[in-house]
């Protein structure tokens, strides 16, 4: 997974898990059901942000997302 070292802060968009734009590592994370071929639209998230887990049964990584405090 690439990371970049600061936000990209020309837009208004935030991170979808602390909702802020600090700055910060961040990476990429696409958005499902937007994409064409190899490009796709994509939201900056925190690094420190992401608490992946795996789920083995059916084979996807998620990120919870609300509904509980770090």
């Amino acid at each position: 997974m690439r990371t970049f070292p600061h936000r990209n802060t020309s837009g208004k968009d935030v991170c979808p898990i602390c909702k802020s734009n600090k700055d910060g590592e961040t990476v990429l994370i696409a958005i499902e059901g937007i994409q064409e071929g190899h490009i796709a639209q994509a939201i900056q998230v925190h690094l420190e942000c992401l608490d992946l887990q795996w789920n083995k049964q059916h084979n996807f990584i998620y990120q919870k997302i609300g509904g509980f405090s770090k």
